[in-house]
């Protein structure tokens, strides 16, 4: 573990839109592979009262029926971060969460933040959590914000409600959620992909995310399969498919190109939008397809900002354009090398 204690920090935040100021910040390489210091680190941060990034070696954490857990309600609380792609001293950072696998392994929950201070998650596989709810990533806030951007959470499992991504703002902070992929994941009776609920003075910005495949399991509540969004809400250049009975649901959102098979509640604005198969490269593998129709159907300048990578790190436009979902496409002859 390397810990830099009280440093200077710039937390400028990796591949976001967003960019907070300065403070002195406690910065920690967490050991590799070793969710017991995992979870001591998120304890010390507690404890500490500051502002902390953990920063997360690539392999899998197992949790072995202990899941992550930070709680800290004091209003001296600073910023939390958690970004996960590093190498075992946390020098070098490769920006795709398939490397970094946090792993409940169906027998606890996966990863719950209460903070009074803000909070941020990135390039994080968050997957095999089982729980009566909030089971996958659980951030609960009531000061700066939230940020969950270039996740994947994937098989994890609610035996009541929000088996996949909960997010719970009650303060001034906003909310991005961006260029994640909540896939797979089931709850018996409501929101099996993620429920999303600004309820202070902030905003939502939901964008380039590919939400699919989540599924109610048991009786139909409400059938929120897919993402709600509760709050003044902007929805743009998602894949929303295969869920539950609804896809989405944003009432009094600004919607923007975005796809879809089914929509629930009323949004105050609908642009762009398209009800189509979104040609996923295979049933598991949730990059488009050449032909597919939503290839530079997104728009640039969604609100909130576009992404500047998506899920994998490549640069989130190309040549002008931008795909809806998380995986942008982009020149694949020249990514592949088969140009030069």
């Amino acid at each position: 573990m390397r810990t830099i204690s009280a440093i200077a920090f710039a937390a400028v935040l990796l591949g976001s839109s967003v960019h907070p100021a300065a403070a002195a910040t406690t910065v920690i390489c967490v050991n590799a592979g070793d969710a017991v210091d995992f979870q001591t680190q998120l304890d010390n941060a507690v404890a500490s009262g500051g502002a902390t990034t953990l920063e997360v070696p690539r392999g899998t954490y197992h949790l072995n029926g202990n899941q992550l857990v930070f709680n800290a309600t004091s209003m001296s609380q600073g910023q939390l971060d958690i970004t996960g792609g590093y190498s075992s001293d946390c020098s070098t950072l490769i920006k795709n969460p398939a490397l970094t696998i946090i792993d409940g392994d169906n027998l606890s929950g996966v990863l719950s933040l209460t903070s009074s201070g803000g909070v941020s998650v990135r390039y994080l596989t968050i997957q095999n959590g089982l729980k009566p709810e909030r089971a996958g990533l659980n951030i609960t806030d009531s000061g700066g914000g939230v940020i969950v951007d270039y996740n994947i959470m994937r098989n994890n499992r609610a035996s009541d409600e929000t088996a996949g991504l909960g997010v719970y703002v009650t303060g001034t902070g906003n909310i991005h959620v961006d260029g994640n992929l909540i896939a797979d994941n089931s709850a018996n009776t409501n929101v099996s992909g993620g429920d999303v609920e600004n309820d202070g003075s902030g905003d939502i910005y939901i964008t380039n995310n590919t939400v699919v495949d989540n599924a109610i399991t048991g009786p139909l509540l409400n059938g929120y399969g897919g993402l709600v969004a509760f709050g003044n809400s902007f929805v743009s250049n998602n894949i929303f498919w295969g869920n539950t009975s609804l896809d989405i649901s944003a009432s009094g959102a600004a919607l923007a190109n975005n796809d879809y098979a089914t929509l629930g509640g009323t949004p105050g604005s609908n642009t762009g939008y398209q009800n189509v198969d979104p040609q996923f490269s295979s049933a598991t593998d949730f990059h488009l397809l050449p032909a597919s129709p939503l290839l530079g159907a997104g728009t640039l300048t969604p609100a909130g900002n576009l992404p500047t990578i998506d899920i994998e790190g490549h640069p989130r436009s190309y040549n002008g354009f931008v795909d809806m979902g998380a995986y942008e496409r982009g020149d694949e002859i020249f990514a592949d090398g088969l140009g030069d």
